[in-house]
Formats: structure tokens, sequence, C-alpha cells
């Protein structure tokens, strides 16, 4: 080890005053399109090629991306977080107050994620920082901050969505004369419970899910839907929206078939916290088809934290079911409604062989979507290493960051790798331990830092996935294996709180049959991933202290997004199977379905047997740029 991985800690006292003034500091250009760095040596020496050759851009991204944009962004979230972990009250402790509480969140996680990178990482992560003449702490938090942000990013997110409105129950009605309502008398078994015609079959207790809740209802159905709130829920914010085959019909205060007042019980009591909804769609339904319930509202509090001030509003829930004639089993139907424009497609990636493909050589592509700030597609770096005695392999990440988001191995590995919301992740874990006193520092190997793991220390699709299930993971995380003899692997890691209930799970193309409307491929030669998890469904799903932690299905706000993103990308490689290439593999990612035109980062095409990698980076969305291809040595 050199000497370069063990002084440099000195510098964090600097690091507040550092990030405060850097954007004044320094005079910084960001790079144009995507950069490219063919790095060898040990690892110190390819960090100080990096650092060197990139300073510039080292400089604008920590500027841009932390500076102006994430720490903002973090502390805006103090005041959600700060109402339940009273570590992070300012009136209580004022190293947290005028300002900092991101900066010294992120920085409390960098130290402690840093002792999960190995050594050599560490040495590269100097070698950058000398080579740029930046504080090493700099680089540090630029190699740690993704996972700690989104780690701290699901517990602000949840605890909002917890204050804010909730849907209790959703309940459907068709009333003919002389039958009463037709849900209960039609014979069929309409929500799935293995009952026919029970009282209040249609009232259903809403619970976010992937298929259908009702199945068969008749074309003249009326809903009744209530929300509930302790603020109690305002009436002016409710969107309900009727989506049947793409098309979708607002309904809001005022709107034709639309009714709300505050609930009343059979005794006459009235409840201020709840909002009961009556629905009458005009013209009524069509037959044979799948329909969606979309819903979304706001509470009656105005919250003065985070400026503006505005009201908590909940993600759109979808409520999904069929009506009479469509003759499909409610786990048949997926519950994928429709985007209104509020919402993006999330990250996703697939992977073909054999059958799938043209040529029946394997490829993976990856479409990268997250937080893109304006920033992060101007910064992205291709690298190759060319480690002394070892074998090549190249990623595509960031400037002054020593890992990347999909890789490719000289030994015909290729790994690429989506964020997926999970409260299993170690902030819960010491959530369980220290209560209201826990602080939000998060552990784990960093998620980039796996990814290389995973293309240095393995070879094939099945090692890799058996390593990356085994590592300590810092959030949740869906990952993409492909190699050069064809073998295809999904991996879907948290933090595994409690191993003997939901732990990391690695499966291929085989489990398509086992999951319903959560298969991950079209057939036996692809495999797919997004931003959820489809066989570890329930992430977790258990009391700790105060609050019921739900899985991710019930508040990521990725979660029905990634569904339809899921569900369009299966479609379009179905449409395509067996003449896919390379070529094609890229136009299939700019499917305007699949795109992310507001946060998209960069993409990738990867063909694990010819060594080959191209790279679209450099614009928003990084799939309308030219794809650049680069061909990896065997040899070291």
């Amino acid at each position: 080890m050199t000497h370069h991985g063990r002084f440099r800690c000195a510098h964090w006292p600097a690091l507040v005053v550092s990030v405060a003034l850097l954007a004044g500091c320094y005079t910084s250009e960001p790079p144009p399109r995507l950069r490219k760095l063919d790095l060898s040596g040990t690892p110190y020496q390819r960090g100080l090629q990096h650092g060197k050759a990139l300073s510039s851009e080292i400089r604008s991204f920590y500027s841009t991306m932390l500076a102006t944009s994430l720490l903002p962004y973090l502390n805006r979230e103090q005041a959600d977080i700060s109402a339940v972990l009273k570590a992070y009250d300012p009136k209580l402790h004022a190293e947290y107050a005028n300002g900092q509480f991101s900066l010294k969140l992120l920085t409390e996680s960098a130290l402690e994620l840093e002792k999960s990178i190995p050594q050599d990482y560490r040495d590269e992560m100097h070698g950058i920082a000398d080579g740029a003449q930046v504080p090493y702490a700099n680089v540090l938090l630029l190699n740690t901050f993704v996972d700690s942000t989104l780690a701290t990013r699901s517990v602000a997110y949840y605890l909002r969505a917890v204050q804010g409105p909730k849907v209790e129950l959703v309940q459907a009605s068709a009333f003919a004369d002389n039958q009463g309502d037709l849900l209960v008398s039609d014979g069929v078994d309409n929500d799935g419970d293995g009952q026919t015609d029970e009282k209040f079959e249609a009232l259903v207790e809403y619970a976010a899910r992937p298929d259908a809740a009702l199945v068969e209802v008749p074309t003249t159905a009326q809903f009744r839907v209530m929300l509930q709130d302790a603020d109690g829920v305002d009436p002016k914010s409710v969107r309900l929206q009727l989506v049947i085959d793409g098309k979708t019909t607002l309904f809001t205060p005022g709107s034709a078939g639309y009714s709300a007042q505050l609930y009343s019980t059979p005794k006459g009591d009235v409840e201020k916290d709840r909002l009961e909804i009556k629905l009458v769609p005009p013209g009524g339904l069509p037959g044979k088809s799948v329909v969606t319930l979309a819903i979304q509202a706001s509470d009656a509090k105005i919250n003065p934290s985070p400026v503006p001030a505005k009201a908590r509003t909940m993600r759109i829930e979808q409520f999904t079911f069929s009506t009479v004639g469509y003759g499909k089993k409610a786990g048949e139907i997926a519950n994928l409604g429709a985007s209104d424009g509020t919402t993006s497609p999330a990250s996703t990636a697939f992977a073909l062989r054999k059958s799938a493909t043209a040529d029946g050589k394997p490829l993976l592509a990856h479409h990268f979507t997250l937080l893109d700030a304006g920033t992060s597609h101007k910064h992205c770096v291709l690298q190759i290493h060319r480690p002394p005695g070892k074998p090549a392999f190249a990623f595509v990440g960031w400037a002054g960051i020593a890992y990347g988001f999909a890789g490719l191995s000289a030994q015909g590995l290729a790994v690429a790798v989506a964020p997926s919301d999970t409260l299993n992740n170690p902030l819960v874990a010491r959530f369980k331990k220290e209560q209201l006193n826990t602080k939000l520092v998060v552990s784990g190997v960093p998620v980039g830092f796996a990814l290389r793991r995973a293309l240095e220390e393995t070879t094939t699709a099945v090692k890799g996935a058996e390593l990356l299930v085994g590592m300590p993971h810092t959030f949740g995380w869906n990952f993409l294996l492909a190699d050069a003899a064809g073998e295809l692997r999904a991996v879907e890691a948290h933090a595994a709180v409690h191993p003997e209930n939901s732990k990391p799970v690695a499966y291929g193309p085989e489990v398509r049959a086992d999951l319903g409307v959560l298969t991950p491929s079209v057939n036996a030669d692809d495999l797919a991933i997004g931003a959820h998890f489809r066989k570890n469904a329930t992430d977790i799903d258990e009391p700790v202290f105060l609050f019921n932690v739900p899985p991710q299905r019930a508040w990521s706000s990725y979660y029905y997004p990634s569904l339809r993103t899921q569900a369009a990308q299966l479609d379009a490689i179905g449409k395509q199977y067996g003449k896919v290439t390379a070529l094609s593999a890229q136009a299939l990612l700019r499917t305007p379905a699949l795109v992310d035109r507001h946060d998209s980062m960069q993409a990738s095409v990867i063909e694990p047997a010819a060594r080959k990698m191209s790279v679209a980076a450099g614009i928003v969305p990084a799939t309308d740029g030219v794809f650049e291809t680069f061909t990896l040595p065997v040899v070291p």
C-alpha cells in the first residue's frame, strides 16, 4: 500500500469551507461530451492520470453537482427529517443549523462508507485528488454522494409520504333494478379472494400492487374513494384520472360525475380527516377493457418549510380493474395506468442472447437516469483501466469518480446497475436500534465499487451475481450481468435488515413464469431490470418502533413509472425478438416510452463476446446522442 491512503483525513475540517467557496475558487469549463481516459499502472498512478487529465472537469462537477444542486436539495429535506429524528433539529444541534445540514450529513456518511471501500480504490481516489489538486475529502464525497443521497432521500420521502394524504379504500358498485348491487350478485369472484358474491365484495382496502384489484366490473359501475390525512384533505386539490386504452380523462372538483364531501359515519359524526369522493363516469365504461383509476391529492396544511410554503402532495396512486368480458384473472392484468407528464421513465437495462439476437451473441443495453441537475451529463467519462499483469476493464461514470454504472471486462463480463428505492437499508437498521436518536449515516459498499469488484474479480455472470449477493449494500440496487458465453443474471440487492425475512437474490430468465405481471423476460433468452424489485417484491414489511416500514411499492415515487417503463421495454424487445443487433439495441433504447428527457445521464450497449462497448453521453437525453464504440483489448 502506498502512503497516499493514510494522511489525508486531516483535510476534513476544511471541507465546509471548500464546498462553500469552491465555485468561486476555480475557473472551470465542463466537458462538451463524453471524455475517454486510458489509464495504466498502479491504482494510485491511474488515479493520478485521471486527476491530471480532468482537473477542470472534476472541479466543475464538484461545484455544480454538490455545492449548487445537491446540497441545497438535501437542505430542503431537513424539516421533514428533523420532525422525527431529533438529532437533526437545528434548535437542539447547532452543527446542523444555518444550512450545514446537508454537508454534514454527506460528510458523516462518506467517512463511514470509506471503511467499506477496498484500499486499492482508496489509493486511486488519493491519486485523483493529487492529480486534480483538490482535497481528498472532496473526492471521497464525490465517490459516495450517490449512495448517501439515495438512502437519505428514501427516508425523507417516506417520512413525507406518511404525513400526506393516503387512499384508505376504493369501492365499486353497479346497481340494477330489482337486482341490487351487481358486484355481489354476478357469480364472479371480483376481488380474487376465493369467495363469490360476499357482502362488500368490491370494497377494497387500498394497497399498492403491480396487478389488478378487481375483475369483471360492470360497465355501469360508479366509484367511492376514501382519502385520509390528519391535517385534512384539501378538496380542491383532488385529481382523479380514468385511463382506458392509453387515453386519460381527468376529473377534478366541478367535473361532471364528480363529488366530494367530508365523511359522515353511519351515526352522523363528521370526520374532518377523511374526504369521501364519488365518481360516476359519464357515459359509463367500455366492456372488455382494462381501466386504471389514478388518484392524487394534497393535505389542507400549508407547510412553511421547506420554502416555498406548500401542502404535502401524495404520489399518484393507481387502482386497476377489468370490465365485463375481459376474461382474465387479476394476477394476469398489469397495473400500469399512464403517465400524466409529472413522472418520467425510470432507469432500465436489458440483456439478450441466442434466440433473442440476430447473430445469437449476447448483448447488454443500459440507460441510466436519476438526478442530472443540468450537469452530470456534461461530466460523463469512459475509463479504460489497464492494471499491471491483470485483464483490462472499462466503465462509464463521471469525472472524479473511480467507478461507473455500466462496465465491461476483457474477460467478457458486462455489468449495469439501476437504483431501486427501498427502506431495507442501513438507515432503517440503525433506526431499529437507536430509534428517535438515529443518525442517517449510511454504511456498506458504494454501488459503483460493488460493480467494479464484479468486473475485476469475476469472469462470469453467475460468479458476478454470487459476489454481489454476498456484499453489504448501501441501498436498493438492481444489477444486470451478461457474459461472453451468454449467461444472464439479475441481482436485487438491499441491506438485508433481517436476512431471515428478505435478503438479496439473483435469478435468470427462467423465473419469468413464476412472477406473473412482474415477469423480467419475454422469453427464455432475455432478461430486464428496472427501478423496482420483482422476485424480492416484498423487500421489507414490518414494524420498526413507531412505524410500520412498508415495501417499496407502497411509497416509492419510482414504482409505478418503473412498471410502465419495463412493460414498454419488454413490448419493444418482443417485437424485435430474434432480430436485435448492437445497432438496433441503440434504437430500442430510444423508444419514447423508455426515455427520461429530463434526468437522463448515460446510455450503453455492450457486446461481451466481442469486448465492445458503445456509449452515448453528453446531452439530455443521452440516447439522442451518438453512440461511440471502443473495443477492449483481451491481453493485459
